[in-house]
């Protein structure tokens, strides 16, 4: 789950030299098929909310994340169990995403997904390797890659460039906040 959080929303920036436009600079939704070895392909929504830097994304499962990136911060929200959780393991990312984490990018050349073109880039940090197909506004649209956690593939499926409200980007009043070690997010998915 932490690699897959990573990727969706770590728009895995450019060329080695100058970092590309990594987050969206515009709100959009994306609908990703994500892949990973030993487990069924799912589909994912994005949402987010480029004034704000808010990410949601919607789970197969049943549960969503919500990440604030300037404030490093994320939330599980697991409506079955109408519990918010915070989420160390997801918050850490956080920041790593808004920054790049250090990463290097090499420019591969141009792809196509979902109707839109994008460049690819190999993307090299001390956690992560892949490659990435960024659109010029910052939207990913396809990724594979691997960290100590496993493998990832994603493509998208769908984008829609349309205003994504803040208070899609907020846990629903009355649930229960619980907080967890970190760790224990994993444990509660079943990951």
């Amino acid at each position: 789950m932490r690699l897959l959080f990573l990727a969706i929303l770590v728009a895995l920036p450019m060329a080695s030299r100058a970092v590309p436009v990594f987050l969206p600079t515009r709100d959009v939704a994306v609908t990703y098929r994500l892949i990973a070895p030993g487990r069924a392909p799912q589909d994912v929504q994005l949402s987010y909310n480029a004034a704000g830097e808010l990410a949601r994304i919607d789970a197969p499962g049943g549960y969503y994340v919500l990440g604030d990136l300037p404030a490093g911060q994320a939330e599980l929200v697991i409506p079955g169990m109408h519990a918010v959780v915070q989420a160390p393991d997801f918050s850490a990312m956080t920041g790593e995403i808004r920054n790049a984490d250090g990463a290097s990018f090499t420019l591969l050349g141009p792809g196509h997904y979902a109707g839109l073109g994008c460049e690819n880039y190999l993307v090299l940090d001390r956690n992560v390797t892949g490659t990435a197909c960024l659109t010029a506004t910052g939207v990913v649209l396809h990724f594979s890659g691997h960290d100590a956690h496993g493998k990832a593939e994603g493509t998208a499926l769908s984008v829609t460039y349309a205003p994504q409200p803040p208070d899609l980007f907020a846990a629903p009043q009355g649930f229960t906040p619980l907080n967890l070690p970190p760790g224990a997010v994993a444990a509660l998915l079943n990951q």
